[in-house]
């Protein structure tokens, strides 16, 4: 049971969330919701004290490993050092035997700290008060700080406590390492090295205990232990009753892959290296190594500094945990890296980059910190080679992106088997791989995006422009010629809507495909003129004459869904002709994909059933092409029909319930969105968090309820605050201003601290300010 209320320290309120109650049934919530990260690595947040059906894991971003020729790359679970197996008096230390009381699990979103406090009483009778705490360090992307501290409260006990490297793991049975080399230096610093199988990445994981008799600094003597893939220390002691136990641990991780350490390709230097930076570590101390983390998180936090004030304290900290978790998943530190589905919270999609990150990521740090979204899309751009190799094998031209990708090189990795068939008893085959294309323009979408609202040329002389004319070159080659129809079409392919395969003319696959084709036509014919040198560049290489005019003939006969006399544009060709059931019992659903239980996929192919927004999202990213009430009679329409069994759906169709001017819908979708993984349901994180939805739910509040667009190249301002918000407030960024907007009631005020005009469209209006500007909100 998660408690959203600071208990013990109110100057956590709206900062922190607590596990008031510990369930060994549902252990997956807690260890993905209250998972630890830096981009660098990601830890999940396993109990010390080992429980059947938990989940250790700790994920080093960019480390893709295959486990063999039948299985795809994923992020290798490396070595555990959290585990601390704890006997007392002889017996194993667990709480599921004796009793607990003051039990608290607490994550703090501001410090970015885990703590874990209670009482527990043996079968015995003794009672014994611990305390657990940890951090993975965002000063230093390298270190992981733990803090385990107990004291006998009654009477004495004997303790044994032993804690170590523990590389006996897999990613749910694949193992993705070699043994390794362990050793322990001056009976104190443990040192694992291993190497990927596949991949040949280089692990280095080095780890230091130290402790404490009340307060004192006592030397403990260990028992070195040494195993298969696994090493350990253990300390045997009494204790008497009001004596206090400190042990502190210090973790170093280094990887071959470190952008940061020189040498790192090396293995003598990265071993060096990692072993001299614990033992810097060490001599700094947990205290002074946390306040350095804390002080790296107060500047984040000062940086992405949002105020809510709402009836419901709930609203920002469900912001603020988005905000905090896009965080610890993003890899700032090097462009060579993506942002996985589940993030590093866990095994779910595999560490793979989907759609998710341009579409609901991206536009976060677009407008709240340029220069990661430039990094994110030099990832995408890294990987048009992977790109490319794809198109080919599939017997196209320019750059097919994938629809999962790893290392950016890498090309597809969509795993080809998932769930059983209800009917069959089959697994199913994973279509996305192979026909889920839309994510191509998806990406020339977000370069596009991202251009016009940062205004970096630089990136688009670099980057950009090859991105948008080698995708444009892929839908031209993509497209097929209808004679009957005297068109171009797309057939056979999954939209955004992954309940429906094998369809034909997806609209929203095939409108932005129209876009990416116009967009990089745009764009050539502006470089005629303002850089031919570029162009003639870019000409060598991807043959630029011959492919404008095959872009400028695909896009004047390519079929772009058209609404009937309902107003309504079909889904694909033939979604209005399928059977509608009755969706109740599935929209009240508390646990995604029940749906399943009683249909196939095949089955539900043939229904006017859809997974998440599809025709909808193209509302939102191409809105100014369509009337509001164009948009709003597919809302209705599409709505009930939608089980948004997708993390990806609810901030949908918040946002477009803002443009609707329905606050009170737009509101209530909002917090579905933010009960995704804050929600009391025990299992719907199991598998990791969910990135896209945590972007979603800035979108709901920024492009929701402020009304922030970027149309046509303007920044527009069409403020919705909820009924129960009294104000709202957050930074925002716009072709190299940062602007910070405040909203109330009655009125907006927008800031800069530029000395450069600033021009927007409020409420429909063009208007220019510099310093600041005020204007009355207008009431709905």
């Amino acid at each position: 049971m998660l408690n959203y209320h600071a208990i013990n320290n109110p100057e956590l309120t709206q900062w922190s969330f607590t596990e008031t109650k510990f369930n060994p049934l549902a252990q997956g919530k807690c260890e993905s919701v209250m998972s630890l990260g830096n981009g660098y690595m990601g830890l999940r947040s396993a109990t010390e004290e080992a429980y059947i059906g938990g989940t250790r894991n700790l994920f080093v971003n960019g480390t893709f490993n295959r486990f063999d020729d039948l299985e795809v790359t994923e992020l290798p679970n490396a070595a555990d050092v959290t585990q601390v197996e704890l006997l007392i008096d002889g017996q194993r230390f667990s709480l599921e035997t004796g009793s607990v009381t003051d039990y608290e699990r607490t994550l703090n979103l501001r410090d970015a700290e885990l703590t874990r406090s209670f009482v527990w009483r043996s079968d015995q009778g003794k009672r014994i008060r611990f305390e657990f705490k940890r951090f993975v360090s965002m000063h230093d992307l390298h270190l992981i700080g733990m803090k385990v501290q107990l004291t006998p409260l009654d009477e004495g006990i004997t303790l044994r406590l032993a804690s170590g490297i523990n590389a006996q793991m897999s990613n749910s049975g694949s193992q993705h390492f070699h043994e390794g080399e362990k050793r322990i230096f001056d009976k104190k610093y443990l040192q694992l090295i291993q190497t990927t199988t596949e991949s040949k990445v280089d692990f280095v994981m080095n780890a230091l205990h130290s402790f404490w008799i009340d307060g004192v600094s006592a030397e403990i003597k260990p028992q070195m232990e040494i195993e298969r893939r696994k090493m350990e220390m253990a300390y045997s002691l009494d204790l008497q009753a009001g004596q206090t136990l400190k042990m502190q641990k210090l973790i170093q991780v280094h990887t071959s892959r470190d952008a940061d350490v020189e040498g790192a390709g090396e293995l003598e230097k990265l071993r060096a290296h990692s072993l001299q930076a614990l033992k810097k570590a060490e001599e700094a101390g947990y205290d002074q190594l946390f306040e350095q983390h804390r002080q790296a998180w107060a500047s984040i936090w000062e940086k992405y500094h949002f105020e809510i004030e709402s009836e419901d304290s709930f609203d920002l900290l469900a912001l603020r945990f988005a905000i905090y978790h896009l965080m610890v998943m993003t890899p700032v530190h090097d462009r060579r890296m993506g942002i996985g589905a589940k993030g590093l919270s866990g095994e779910g999609y595999k560490g793979h980059s989907f759609w998710d990150t341009e579409i609901f990521i991206l536009p976060f740090f677009i407008y709240s910190e340029p220069k990661v979204a430039r990094t994110l899309l030099e990832y995408r751009y890294l990987g048009l080679e992977g790109a490319r190799r794809k198109a080919r094998e599939n017997g196209f031209k320019g750059a097919m992106y994938p629809w999962e990708v790893a290392w950016p090189s890498d090309g597809e990795v969509t795993p080809v088997w998932g769930a059983v068939d209800i009917v069959t008893g089959k697994q199913t085959k994973i279509w996305s791989g192979f026909i889920e294309q839309h994510i191509t323009s998806d990406i020339a979408y977000a370069v596009w995006h991202y251009y016009q609202s940062s205004g970096d040329q630089q990136f688009m002389d670099e980057c950009g422009y090859e991105m948008i004319f080698d995708t444009a070159t892929f839908w031209a080659s993509r497209l097929e010629w209808d004679e009957e129809g005297s068109r171009y079409v797309i057939n056979e392919v999954i939209g955004p809507d992954e309940y429906k395969e094998h369809v034909d003319n997806n609209a929203f696959t095939n409108y932005m495909a129209h876009f990416n084709l116009q967009l990089a036509l745009e764009y050539y014919n502006e470089l005629k003129t303002r850089n031919p040198e570029l162009l003639s560049r870019l000409e060598s290489s991807l043959n630029l004459d011959q492919a404008s005019r095959e872009w400028q003939e695909k896009a004047d006969a390519l079929y772009l869904p058209k609404p009937d006399e309902r107003g309504i544009i079909a889904q694909d060709d033939t979604y209005l002709q399928k059977q509608i059931i009755d969706l109740a019992p599935y929209k009240s659903q508390t646990k995604v994909g029940t749906l399943f239980q009683d249909y196939s996929l095949d089955q539900v192919n043939e229904m006017q059933i859809s997974k998440q927004a599809d025709i909808l999202m193209l509302f939102y990213l191409l809105e100014n092409r369509f009337a509001p009430e164009l948009k709003r009679a597919n809302y209705d329409y599409y709505e009930p029909k939608t089980l948004h069994d997708s993390s990806l759906s609810f901030s949908t169709h918040s946002i477009l319930a803002s443009d609707f001017d329905d606050k009170k819908l737009a509101y209530q979708l909002f917090r579905r969105a933010t009960e995704i993984d804050l929600g009391p349901h025990e299992h719907s994180s199991d598998a990791g968090i969910h990135s896209a939805s945590l972007g979603g739910i800035w979108q709901c509040v920024v492009m929701g309820f402020a009304g922030v667009r970027m149309l046509n190249g303007e920044l527009h301002l069409h403020p919705k605050m909820p009924d129960t918000w009294k104000r709202l407030s957050f930074p925002l960024y716009w072709k190299g201003s940062k602007l910070k907007i405040s909203i109330t009631e009655d009125q907006v005020e927008i800031k800069t601290d530029q000395d450069a005009e600033i021009e927007l469209v409020i409420y429909g209006k063009k208007t220019a300010f510099t310093g600041q500007l005020q204007f009355e909100m207008i009431h709905i």
